[in-house]
């Protein structure tokens, strides 16, 4: 019997869902694949396509729009009152079309797959990543011998900076890879989240053994091919991340407060210890002080929130290179940078500093639903506490990693990033308030006498 939408008053199969989340994460976190070789308007169309399957899935399926995350819908609302003191109104407006079409896809995913499945998706789509990018990498160093540019691009006789390339034949050369993502950065990324997954996969028991060791040992390539710094302090975040996380869900709730109070100092001496010595940590990542000329963009960035602290210049997310006064605003070594390189940063300058407490609301919101699902304690109809599901992991670790590359890069702003996060922000709203049928690992809230359990437990 066909598995149908878990929420719905409608009828939508779950492979039908499942397919569409695996789709949709794989076009989208291989990066410029599709503009690289389909060109922007091919990329568009395919990106359009997945769209409409994706609000084809909700009007089918009608679920309940309550248990979303208001704090997401306040801040879409607000780039949408940008349109009025916006300096590119066209294309907020545009960008916010997309923004909340990649809202309502997450919504589709979130509404139609259990955690497990979810992770089962999120896991077969970065494998499908990380394996054809290195497929795509040994073709280009073995087969073309060369640097490749985007197929629709000609450049002549000019001198193509090292970003311009598709893939620069680095494979078995020492260099950086940068697989379909065309970003050694981003395809880094790919392999911590493939990683994680496929970890949480094997703890569950839904992946064999060896082949979820191999697959662990593709992302531990990847990850070293690409030497991405960023991606390195976000697994080094996620490992910690993870320590406390088991550390706290070992006790009872009303016993972590010593925990949490260690964790705090811990993390406070850590946080302090890095800026101080930020130099030296950007040494020892191989990077300059100011991390790759980030210095110099967030300097520029910062001129234009001066300027405009409280209401922005008008959200667009994605700079677009038609915009000269964006275009014209980070360049560095021939290359034009289309974001601020800092999630934070970008929505000040685009949204003003009400859009940024929205934008921190939405994001802090997540990040401790994330840790709910990931340290309380589930009870079954006989008020006996359940065992930990490792799949219970899977929000917090993929926040915290998504987190930690935002201070270095816009993606969370749109394109995977944006929906990935959208997606667990809806979806932990949901499972939290308690509208999805309990099941392992998926379970609603606490019931209400939990309290009368925990002391007879206690005592």
């Amino acid at each position: 019997m066909t598995n149908t939408w878990p929420l719905a008053r409608g009828s939508v199969p779950e492979r039908e869902v499942f397919a569409f989340a695996t789709a949709v994460l794989f076009t989208l976190f291989a990066g410029d694949a599709l503009p690289n070789m389909l060109t922007w308007y091919g990329a568009a169309v395919v990106w359009a396509l997945e769209g409409a399957w994706g609000v084809a899935i909700v009007v089918r399926a009608r679920p309940t729009i309550r248990r979303t995350p208001r704090s997401l819908w306040f801040f879409l609302a607000w780039c949408l009152v940008s349109v009025v003191w916006s300096h590119w109104r066209f294309a907020t407006i545009a960008s916010l079309v997309a923004q909340v079409l990649c809202a309502l896809v997450a919504f589709a995913i979130a509404s139609g797959l259990t955690w497990r499945r979810v992770l089962d998706a999120i896991s077969l789509a970065f494998r499908w990543v990380l394996g054809l990018s290195l497929v795509f990498e040994a073709v280009v160093a073995i087969v073309v011998r060369h640097p490749i540019a985007p197929i629709w691009t000609h450049y002549g006789d000019r001198k193509i900076p090292d970003a311009f390339y598709f893939s620069r034949a680095e494979l078995f050369t020492g260099g950086r890879i940068q697989g379909l993502p065309g970003n050694a950065n981003l395809l880094a990324m790919v392999a911590l989240l493939a990683a994680i997954a496929v970890a949480l996969q094997l703890a569950e028991g839904r992946l064999r053994r060896n082949q979820a060791i191999g697959w662990l040992v593709v992302a531990a390539v990847v990850f070293v091919l690409t030497r991405s710094s960023t991606v390195v302090v976000a697994a080094v975040v996620v490992a910690l991340v993870l320590l406390a996380a088991l550390v706290i869900r070992r006790v009872p709730t009303e016993r972590r407060t010593p925990r949490y109070l260690a964790i705090a100092g811990v993390a406070i001496v850590v946080v302090v210890v890095g800026v101080l010595s930020r130099g030296v940590v950007a040494g020892v990542l191989g990077k300059s002080p100011d991390f790759t000329g980030r210095g110099e963009i967030w300097t520029a960035v910062l001129g234009q929130v001066h300027e405009h602290p409280v209401l922005g210049l008008g959200w667009i997310g994605y700079w677009w290179p038609s915009i000269h006064e964006l275009a014209d605003l980070a360049p560095r070594n021939g290359v034009t940078y289309l974001q601020a390189h800092d999630a934070y940063l970008d929505v000040w300058m685009q949204t003003g500093i009400v859009g940024l407490v929205l934008f921190a609301v939405y994001v802090l919101t997540t990040l401790n639903r994330s840790w709910s699902c990931a340290t309380r304690i589930g009870y079954d109809a006989s008020l006996q506490p359940r065992r930990f599901d490792p799949v219970t992991l899977l929000p917090l670790l993929v926040v915290a990693a998504l987190l930690v590359q935002s201070v270095a890069e816009s993606r969370l702003l749109y394109q995977g990033n944006w929906v990935l996060f959208a997606l667990i922000a809806i979806k932990s709203r949901i499972v939290l308030a308690g509208e999805e049928p309990v099941s392992v690992g998926d379970g609603p809230r606490t019931p209400l006498a939990k309290r009368e359990f925990r002391g007879s437990a206690t005592r």
